[in-house]
């Protein structure tokens, strides 16, 4: 049985002799240490605040399988250049004079092509469908209480020509076999009865699912404990020691551990760790935004994309949360209320008296992103015993069981259960 303790309980003068060591207690490390623990390695996952600290609280809590189109594509350039002037625009980069900033537009200007897209994409829906059939045998398997519900997802238009506007993406997903139905008005309203009737067209997609985010991180937190694994909190990395190509010691807050194997599943702050290694990892944090609300009476069954707003509204057992907006203005913890309105405002015109919904409840999280929208998930080139689970940018829950049943086969060095060569971590 596993266990979580604190660091306080440990001193600096303690040396700890670990098998597997994941820092990193979010959504992949907790994952990562679930199937770590089931497949019999002793696993001890360290955290510096508490599990599910970060972006796991105010996220939308999908699990995307399906309408997937990564952010670096064709005109991404010259539609992040319209949207920089915008407050309220879904993508914003506030300029700074900063070399890893730099580095990294330049590769998201090279990936954002049509070859590269045509690449990702695949490797999206593998991920995304082999992460949805792992939530479907876990429900099987354990006593899990997460709100999972599978009832597909909504996008929303107001108009034909926002519509139209989308034709081409809809074209490009049916392409690769994503399911996908268009409903009129009047099909539309079987689905949700409350919508405002500007509302025109709607478009399903049913291999979406959802969940209460911060519960899930605890109960696979949970579930990890009772497989074994050793969860500590309040611990920081001071740093990494390496001996020839491997690392040898990991220098924390809590002592010192010596470790066989490595997985780093830091989110956002893991290309700061990387760097005490000598590895170069190209992520960047981008600031998503959220507000939550309490479910009012005319609120939505089911997830929705509203297309005109860029915005996600989710059902969330009693809550509804809308999440929009990604901010690359490195680890800035301020709230832009400009950004907060935006989200508020959206979902006027898709339901009626949305004024009566309140304020909400405002929340901010930092998503690592990558340069080609897919996250890093192999071993490393250069220090052997050093496994990479992160990068997954505002696709964390969804990838999160596949990565984690990934992170469990390249360490025990099993065949993966797909193709690891488009999150290769020496990709870049």
């Amino acid at each position: 049985m596993g266990y979580l303790m604190s660091a306080e309980k440990s001193t600096n003068s303690q040396r700890h002799k670990v098998d597997i060591l994941v820092i990193g207690g979010g959504v992949i490390g907790v994952t990562a240490a679930y199937y770590l623990a089931r497949a019999g390695r002793s696993v001890t996952l360290i955290e510096r605040e508490h599990i599910g600290a970060g972006s796991s609280p105010g996220n939308a809590g999908l699990i995307a399988n399906g309408f997937v189109l990564p952010l670096a594509a064709p005109g991404a350039i010259a539609k992040g250049l319209k949207w920089m002037l915008r407050r309220s625009s879904p993508f914003s980069i506030r300029p700074r004079l900063d070399m890893d900033l730099i580095a990294w537009l330049w590769k998201f200007a090279a990936a954002s092509n049509e070859v590269q897209m045509r690449k990702s994409i695949p490797a999206l829906l593998l991920l995304g469908q082999s992460s949805l059939d792992l939530f479907e045998n876990l429900h099987r398997r354990e006593n899990v209480h997460f709100g999972y519900e599978r009832k597909g997802r909504l996008v929303l238009f107001k108009s034909e020509a926002a519509l139209q506007k989308w034709e081409a993406d809809i074209r490009l997903m049916r392409e690769f076999g994503v399911e996908l139905t268009l409903h009129d008005a009047g099909g539309l309203r079987h689905f949700e009865p409350n919508l405002s009737p500007q509302v025109q067209y709607g478009l399903y997609c049913p291999a979406y699912a959802h969940l209460d985010p911060a519960r899930f991180v605890q109960e696979m937190a949970r579930l990890s404990g009772e497989n074994g694994a050793i969860q500590m909190t309040g611990v920081s990395v001071k740093r990494l020691e390496c001996i020839g190509n491997h690392i040898s010691a990991v220098h924390t807050t809590a002592g010192v551990f010596a470790p066989n194997q490595v997985v780093l599943a830091a989110g956002a702050w893991s290309p700061e760790l990387a760097r005490e290694v000598d590895v170069r990892l190209p992520i960047q944090p981008a600031k998503g935004y959220s507000l939550t609300f309490e479910m009012p009476s005319n609120g939505p069954h089911f997830p929705l994309q509203l297309a005109e707003q860029n915005v996600a509204v989710t059902p969330i057992g009693g809550l509804l949360r809308m999440t929009g907006v990604l901010e690359l203005a490195g680890f800035d913890p301020s709230l832009d209320h400009h950004r907060l309105e935006a989200i508020r405002r959206a979902a006027e015109g898709y339901f009626p008296d949305t004024d009566k919904w309140g304020a909400g409840t405002p929340w901010h999280g930092y998503r690592p992103m990558t340069p080609d929208d897919l996250p890093v998930i192999g071993r490393s080139a250069k220090i052997r015993n050093l496994v990479f689970a992160t990068g997954h940018g505002t696709l964390g829950v969804t990838h999160a069981l596949a990565t984690g049943k990934l992170v469990s086969q390249i360490v025990a060095d099993q065949p993966p259960l797909m193709d690891l060569s488009p999150f290769q971590p020496d990709r870049f």
